[in-house]
């Protein structure tokens, strides 16, 4: 009787895609993580002694760009879903620029940000090609360094800037009459004298996941979120001992479906010091815009 239990449940749980992907074409069919954070894609995308940065999916999870570091300087891999597979990761050829890092698609998939050499690019999807990247107008790019790029659904562009101070701060541009307008710099609250950089901002503009190196960090820069409450930044909140290490973790990204949480995990910083890109549940989101330490 035992056994067929153990059958039935075993049939129920393969029904119900317990342990494997559903689909296929979603995170080239990798088993999906629980709440420990597991590396993603071993000996696909995330390669032994190699940089990988970033990696960020399309909305309709058939295209995905990977930052990676080698031979001292950094690139973007491109993959598609073609004809049930996934291509092999190469160099995304419609990005001419040397030095490309941080890409990041717009939640409407039109658009593919990214930066190079201190500089923040666009390239648009017109006719299902990508254009040659065009870099960013003041205000956004200035005489200082701009970088990590990510963008919502009404494309106000969040990014990292050292324009006034040096360890990096958060600043955001509303997208109005066809360009980037005025840029403004997040509240204090986020922007801390311990410094903020490498956001990801949810499509909705209901919170913000960055890196920062505050006391009650785990490490050498730790991931926090804060989330937007009528248009004010809650205090932010450490991600935990789970996600946080003694490590570095940076490259914050969620999926598109907001099942999942990537992010990087380099030991140092250089574009030959190897990194391994990490997935796990993203149910701390909605767990923590519960918590009195949030909502305080």
């Amino acid at each position: 009787m035992k056994k067929v239990l153990f059958s039935i449940i075993c049939f129920l749980l393969m029904r119900s895609g317990f342990g494997q992907s559903t689909h296929p074409e979603f995170y080239f069919g990798q088993t999906p993580p629980g709440d420990e954070p597991q590396i993603f894609a071993p000996m696909i995308i995330s390669l032994p002694n190699r940089r990988e940065t970033k990696i960020v999916f399309s909305p309709d999870n058939r295209k995905c760009l990977i930052g990676i570091g080698i031979g001292g300087t950094f690139k973007i891999l491109y993959s598609n879903y073609v004809n049930g597979n996934w291509t092999e990761p190469k160099p995304a050829d419609f990005i001419t620029i040397d030095r490309a890092i941080e890409p990041f698609f717009s939640p409407d998939g039109q658009q593919i940000l990214f930066t190079s050499h201190a500089d923040i690019y666009v390239s648009d999807l017109v006719n299902q090609l990508w254009t040659a990247p065009v870099k960013l107008d003041p205000p956004v790019n200035t005489i200082a360094e701009e970088y990590h790029p990510t963008v919502t659904l009404k494309r106000a562009l969040y990014f990292c800037s050292m324009r006034e101070n040096p360890k990096g701060e958060i600043f955001r541009s509303k997208y109005e009459n066809d360009k980037y307008s005025a840029v403004e710099k997040l509240d204090t609250i986020i922007n801390s004298r311990y410094g903020a950089w490498d956001p990801f901002i949810s499509p909705d503009e209901s919170y913000i996941i960055f890196s920062s190196t505050r006391p009650d960090g785990y490490g050498k820069e730790d991931q926090y979120i804060s989330y937007n409450r009528n248009g004010v930044w809650t205090a932010p909140q450490n991600l935990g001992p789970l996600i946080n290490s003694d490590k570095i973790e940076y490259g914050s990204y969620i999926s598109p479906d907001g099942k999942y949480y990537f992010f990087s995990r380099p030991a140092g910083w250089g574009p030959d010091v190897p990194a391994d890109i990490y997935w796990v549940k993203a149910d701390f989101i909605e767990l923590l815009r519960k918590t009195d330490i949030i909502n305080k």
